[in-house]
Order: C-alpha cells, then structure tokens, then sequence
C-alpha cells in the first residue's frame, strides 16, 4: 500500500476510518469467539480448546488468543460493557487485567462492573495502577509454562486434567499446590459409575487427543437407545463430549446445560432478574446429566 500521494486530511480522515474498522472488527471477533464456544464448534476441528483453536486456526499469538477470550467470556459476563468495547473505551489490555483480578478474588456483578469501569480510557499504565492498588499481590510475576521442561509440564497437564471435574479449571499457581506425582498414581476423581477400563483402553479424548476432564460417552446415547457395551464407549473430553451432545440433541436443547445461559443471567442481573421459571430451570438444569 503506497500512501505517499494521499493528502494530508484524506490521510487522517482514512487512518480514523480504518481504526473504526478495526474495533468493529474486534467487536465480531469477540461474537464469533463466544459462539465457537457455546457450541463447542472447535471440538469438530479436533482442537482441544477455544485457546488452541484461536491460536492454530485463527492464528493468533499466545498473547493474543488470551486477551481476546478474557474480554470475549467478561463482556458476556457483563453485556453493559460492550459498547464500550466497540468504541474502544475498553482495551483488551484492561479488560486482561480486571479479568486476572476476578480470578484471583470473588466479586460480584455490581462489584466487576464499578472496577472495569474506573479502566475506561486509561493508559496501560494507570489501569494497573488501579488494579495493583486493589490486589498488590498482581504485581508479581506468575510462573508460566514456559518456565518448567516438558516432562514437568507433562504431568502438571495430566493433574489439571484429573482434578478439572471437583476443582475446575485451575491456574497454574493453584495447581502447583497440589501434589502431582500423587494425584497421578490415584485414583481419577470423576464419578464412579466411570468405567476405568475405558479409560485405560484410550488413554485421552478419542477426538482431540486432550487428558483434560475426561469422560466416558456412549457414542450412541442412551437416550436413543445406546448401550453400555464396550464398543459403543469412548473416552472424550468435557468439551468435545458437550460437542457430540449438541450433533445429537440440538444446540436449543443442549445449550441451557452446557452454557448455562440461565446461570448467566443469574450471575450478571442477579437471580431476582430471572422469571420463577427460570429459577426452577436454573435449579433443574445443575443436576440434570446431558444423557
């Protein structure tokens, strides 16, 4: 692109027009990102993640693919803050940083939104400031998984996985605490009906290769008549499990016990802002196994 012979106001005029495209464009970005998610679209690519699939298919960098699903996942948590990230008065730098906060120390909806907004239209620099001021403990440096050989990485993997159905999914700090060699020669602690044989036939998920929160699936469900018979168990993760359950059932069924939607509502607007119904689904759709 030769921009030499454009006139200064048309050049001004342009570089402002391109910048709109390009928070329109982070603003799909982030839609396209939440999508891919809530139906488990990166399962059918055989991409063990949402992380891994904006990095070998969208082909972010590490840093990237990190600070556009932290902002994708907050500005769902909170809608009040999309516009503000369509005008860029919200960065993808700020927002990482409110999110590193919110992981680290339980806030409520009000509590989130009040700190994302004292971010609005500050440099890097004073939005940590304020963020450090609120948790001094984010100013150290978290170790990182670069900073361990392969092995060691290997098996922090194999742990996070095993302790992804009781814990969640853990940071690297948190996990550290636990005693991997340990946890590796236990027992899994998924549930019990899980059938240990299946397990070690595969060994990970049939479909991506992850050892993260791993479980058996009827490859034909239950509910339309599969059976518990070796060949028709696979091992698969949680992710490309809820995938095979939303080809089978549908998204509109599936989605309530996969995304939560209501459970989302609940924790943006509080549960007052859900209809009886909804309560009674929210508190229905926590029990209820996806077949």
């Amino acid at each position: 692109m030769n921009l030499s012979q454009v006139t200064d106001k048309q050049l001004l005029l342009d570089a402002k027009k391109w910048a709109d495209h390009e928070r329109a464009g982070l603003h799909a970005v982030l839609h396209h990102l939440h999508e891919v998610d809530r139906r488990r679209l990166y399962c059918s690519l055989r991409y063990q993640s949402l992380f891994a699939y904006a990095m070998g298919e969208l082909k972010y960098s590490e840093d990237a693919a990190v600070r556009r699903i932290s902002a994708m996942r907050l500005m769902k948590e909170l809608p009040q803050i999309e516009s503000k990230i369509s005008t860029g008065a919200l960065t993808l730098t700020n927002l990482g940083l409110a999110k590193r906060l919110f992981s680290k120390k339980s806030h409520t909806a009000a509590e989130k939104l009040a700190v994302v907004e004292t971010l609005e239209n500050r440099s890097t620099r004073a939005a940590q400031k304020i963020v450090f001021e609120i948790m001094p403990e984010l100013k150290r440096r978290e170790p990182t998984y670069a900073d361990f050989d392969d092995d060691l990485k290997a098996k922090l993997e194999k742990v996070r996985g095993l302790l992804a159905h009781k814990e969640g999914d853990l940071s690297l700090v948190k996990l550290l605490h636990k005693l991997c060699d340990d946890r590796l020669a236990a027992k899994s602690p998924a549930a019990p009906r899980v059938n240990q044989e299946i397990r070690r036939r595969d060994g990970c998920c049939v479909n991506c290769g992850s050892v993260h929160a791993l479980e058996v699936d009827h490859i034909l469900p239950k509910a339309m008549g599969g059976c518990d018979t070796k060949k028709n168990l696979r091992l698969l993760c949680r992710a490309c499990n809820q995938r095979s359950a939303i080809i089978y059932f549908g998204l509109n069924k599936m989605d309530p016990r996969i995304n939560g939607v209501v459970r989302s509502r609940a924790l943006a607007y509080g549960i007052q802002a859900l209809s009886p119904r909804e309560r009674q689904r929210l508190s229905e759709t926590a029990k209820v196994p996806i077949h």
